[in-house]
């Protein structure tokens, strides 16, 4: 190790003042580490390079100097110009290479070492997930597995490397650990492109959604409310049931179906008897028993105008004074998402039953429309609860979702942002973990903010990016012109799942 400076007077347990030594000042570097040998006390202790400047005694901030006068001394005097810095303490360094709270601060005139290697000093961390290594030492600073169900924020602007850091993490859990990851791919261009992972790609046009995501995006788009709400749900639920084979339910003498997306007034020919309707909507909560609607949508075969003739006849059955007009003209509007249902044959029981089995499925969401991700990311995330609730027991998984902003907003994320916010809370119990990688964490929800206990957070987008970010965990100083000059791969590791508990400058390893 190099000898760099010495401690001065007014140190405290976690802030040490340092007088650097001549000829050393291109060596201390911000976010460098550094060994402080206390030879009074028989003490080392470790710390991380805070704030260095340099001061000229004869030049004060505030005091008017001779200079302003005589330019030609500036050039003068310059021996007397000297660089300080401050150290934060990590701990005190024990022999078997531990570290422990500081108690006591270090004597002044103690020597400052700067760590260039691994091999420098002792240092014996937790093994955990190797994501980077320290910036200037070299040294190893692995996440701690237990942090993954504590959640994790990948936080940086475009181009700092967010997606790199994220495919570094996937194959550490599954390398070193018995868990299985689901990621959602926003794009199509950060997971689902690389040659490794192209086998464990599912396009999600071609996964079909649960009934509560079909509904809650039909209830949107047709504006339905109050009691057209039920009418709409009804429907859904007996439209899966039938198979979309209404024939059962039909008469001649019925009202026809009208095909409201094609031609007005073209005829199906398919009418529904009034009494069958009303008889089919009776036995609704034993069919549903025994059933499981999930497969039952798979089957489905799904056709716009006999799905809108449906909702107008179960309208009038359980709502007969409900406006259905424009409800349902709004629905026949909706052709390509209903028609769109019967290409998607792959299921959320489908999905989790290849992630028990391959442990890592990649959702590329780029193939559907954003409106419709949304329900995608529900749909699968409600799936996973429901097995929580059903069985009681951990599923250790861990759920990437990339260009979370889009999925964990408070306002204009439903219903995608629910059940993020569910997982965030209660998701620690289960051994159900987030990743939400974004370019900006003011956009999550307060309730997913609040509970990511560990974050990696890079170049941000604005000053009030690295406010909110201080308002969630300890940030040790760092300011937004720290980060500003980060380069592509470099990330402050902070929060719970840092062995060091102190927000520390990574290098992230390539993959």
């Amino acid at each position: 190790m190099k000898p760099i400076g010495v401690v001065v007077s007014g140190s405290s347990p976690v802030n040490v003042p340092v007088h650097v030594y001549k000829g050393c000042e291109n060596h201390v570097k911000e976010d460098a580490f550094v060994v402080i040998k206390d030879d009074v006390r028989s003490a080392e202790y470790f710390g991380v390079i805070r704030s260095p400047r340099m001061y000229d005694p004869l030049l004060g901030h505030y005091q008017r100097s001779s200079i302003i006068d005589n330019p030609e001394l500036a050039r003068q005097g310059r021996e007397v110009v000297f660089e300080a810095t401050l150290v934060r303490v990590l701990g005190e360094l024990l022999p078997e290479g531990q570290l422990t709270p500081p108690r006591q601060p270090p004597t002044p005139r103690s020597e400052v070492y700067l760590v260039e290697s691994p091999g420098d000093v002792n240092l014996k961390l937790e093994t955990g997930l190797e994501l980077g290594k320290h910036k200037f030492s070299g040294i190893s600073l692995p996440l701690k597995p237990e942090a993954l169900k504590y959640h994790i924020g990948v936080v940086g602007a475009t181009g700092t490397g967010k997606s790199k850091l994220v495919v570094a993490l996937v194959k550490e859990v599954l390398a070193k650990t018995n868990w299985k990851v689901v990621v959602f791919d926003h794009s199509g261009q950060d997971y689902a492109v690389l040659e490794e992972f192209k086998d464990k790609v599912v396009d999600s046009s071609k996964v079909t959604q649960d009934l509560e995501s079909i509904f809650q995006y039909l209830k949107k788009e047709t504006s339905v409310e109050d009691a057209g709400e039920d009418v709409l749900y009804v429907t859904l639920t007996l439209y899966v049931l039938y198979n979309g084979d209404l024939r059962l339910l039909q008469e001649s003498q019925s009202r026809r179906l009208h095909e409201y997306s094609g031609t007005p007034g073209k005829e199906t020919g398919i009418e529904l008897n009034k009494d069958k309707v009303n008889e089919a909507i009776s036995k609704l909560p034993e069919l549903v028993e025994s059933v499981d609607l999930e497969e039952k949508i798979k089957e489905t075969q799904w056709g716009t105008p006999t799905l809108v003739g449906l909702f107008k006849a179960v309208a009038e059955s359980i709502s007969p004074r409900m406006n259905k007009e424009k409800p349902a003209v709004l629905m026949s509007l909706q052709k390509r998402f209903i028609e769109s249902l019967n290409e998607r044959k792959t299921t959320g029981k489908d999905i989790l039953e290849r992630l028990e089995r391959d442990r890592l499925v990649i959702v590329d969401l780029s193939s559907v429309r954003q409106e419709e991700r949304r329900y995608l990311v529900a749909s699968v995330l409600r799936r996973i609860w429901n097995y929580i609730d059903e069985r009681k027991q951990p599923v250790n998984t861990l759920v990437v979702i990339d260009e979370a902003h889009n999925y964990a907003c408070e306002k204009g994320c439903s219903p995608s942002h629910e059940l993020i916010e569910r997982t965030a809370r209660e998701g620690r119990k289960w051994g159900l973990g987030l990743v939400l990688a974004s370019q900006r964490i003011i956009d999550f929800s307060p309730d997913v903010r609040n509970n990511i206990n560990t974050f990696f957070f890079s170049k941000l987008q604005t000053p009030g990016d690295l406010d909110n970010l201080k308002g969630v965990l300890d940030l040790g100083g760092i300011e937004y012109e720290d980060i500003a000059v980060l380069a592509t791969r470099e990330f402050y590791f902070a929060g719970l799942g840092n062995p060091l508990k102190y927000p520390v400058l990574i290098e992230v390893k390539q993959v």
